[in-house]
């Protein structure tokens, strides 16, 4: 076992993860409308905010025909280069960020607000909207408070064990809220949350179904990394090294590594000095098939990527990106060991000795293997998106 740097918490699975097992074989029926459902999606910043997003979208065309839905978000994040490819309409909501900005930032960002306001109003009334949705980003927050003023009925999605101050605050407006962990109920009112998992893309999804197979020895080691959609300076850094070392230790490696936007160059040089042959790319449009092909995954602890793990049973070493807002990728990590049973190390606490050691180790023992990837199916919840969608769709049948 490893030492007290890294943390391998085997507790019963979901019983702090909240999220008993779906039946990846669920049968579901489509609800027929005589007018198009028209279902607004605001969410910014970060892939991991737009994935489960689509998937949302995705849930409600496969539940609700006829169905028009939007995207609601900024010209800058991840959601301008996702959502147009995905087909679905994509309208920009100027607002700006209030955590981590100095005094005139946050002063800015509440001059912008009023516009934000106004402008995500006249969208809502000429989509002739009848249910926002918000997924965190400081994009939601004008477009929910646009929405109330409309009476529109309101739902937010909190993806993180230790919830972002948007959502805390749109909590209080909304209708209804959606968790991902069951440790972020603390944080809303109990009759007016509900825990369904992470929404998680309908190809990762499909995974559920899967049947993983060990390592064998008669292959490479597959190992995948990745640093979340704007990549780990950390994970950039140190994993060609760790894995130099787990190459010495007499495994042949087949490598991919995503490692956003700025480091690409520098991490294949890193790899090519460490004698590691490796794919490294700045960021994986399909995911699902990397998932997949991995034995092993070294990733940070966003809560898109722990629900996607789970769901394809990967098993992984969770290393919490210090610079996430909140550190709150340290509570992503800690409760989802707690039911998965996974491993998670702090960027502080890095010991590559010991944690090569600890992959050899799984990938040397098919048992382990197994049991490892069968702990974070048990965790998983490949139809939250589905249930998100029904929910919704329950209370808007109520207010009629």
């Amino acid at each position: 076992m490893l030492e007290a740097s890294i943390y391998n918490v085997t507790s019963r699975a979901g019983d702090r993860f909240g999220l008993e097992r779906d039946d990846p074989s669920a049968k579901f029926s489509v609800k027929t409308l005589k007018l198009p459902r028209r279902v607004v999606l605001a969410a910014g910043g970060t892939a991991g905010h737009v994935y489960p997003a689509l998937a949302i979208a995705d849930a409600y065309r496969q539940a609700v025909a006829p169905l028009e839905a939007m995207f609601f978000g900024t010209a800058d994040g991840f959601e301008a280069r996702l959502v147009p490819r995905s087909g679905m309409p994509f309208s920009v909501v100027r607002s700006s960020p209030m955590v981590g900005e100095n005094l005139l930032g946050k002063g800015r960002t509440l001059a912008n607000i009023g516009g934000a306001f106004l402008s995500a109003r006249k969208l809502l009334q000429a989509a002739h909207a009848e249910l926002v949705i918000g997924l965190g980003g400081y994009a939601s927050v004008p477009v929910l408070m646009a929405a109330r003023s409309l009476g529109l009925h309101t739902a937010i999605h909190e993806c993180n064990a230790d919830p972002g101050l948007a959502n805390k605050l749109l909590s209080r407006i909304v209708d209804r809220v959606y968790l991902g962990f069951e440790t972020a109920a603390a944080h809303f009112q109990q009759n007016h949350s509900l825990v369904i998992g992470n929404p998680v893309r309908p190809d990762v999804a499909l995974l559920a179904a899967d049947k993983r197979h060990p390592p064998a020895g008669d292959r490479p080691a597959r190992l995948l990394v990745t640093g979340g959609s704007q990549g780990s300076a950390f994970l950039n850094r140190k994993v060609p090294e760790l894995l130099k070392r787990l190459s010495s230790d007499g495994f042949t490696l087949d490598i991919r590594h995503q490692a956003g936007e700025q480091d690409v160059q520098a991490v294949r040089s890193s790899y090519q000095q460490a004698g590691l042959r490796a794919t490294v790319s700045s960021f994986v449009d399909d995911i699902a098939a990397s998932y997949q092909w991995a034995d092993f995954a070294i990733t940070c602890a966003g809560a898109a990527t722990l629900s996607e793990l789970a769901v394809a049973g990967v098993p992984s070493l969770l290393v919490p990106l210090s610079s996430a807002a909140r550190n709150h990728q340290v509570s992503n990590a800690a409760t989802f060991a707690a039911a998965s049973g996974s491993c998670w190390v702090s960027e502080s606490s890095w010991q590559p000795d010991n944690l090569a050691s600890e992959i050899a180790r799984l990938l040397r023992h098919q048992r382990l293997w197994l049991e490892a990837s069968a702990r974070l199916r048990q965790a998983a919840k490949p139809h939250a998106a589905r249930m998100l969608v029904d929910d919704c769709e329950a209370a808007i049948a109520q207010r009629v």
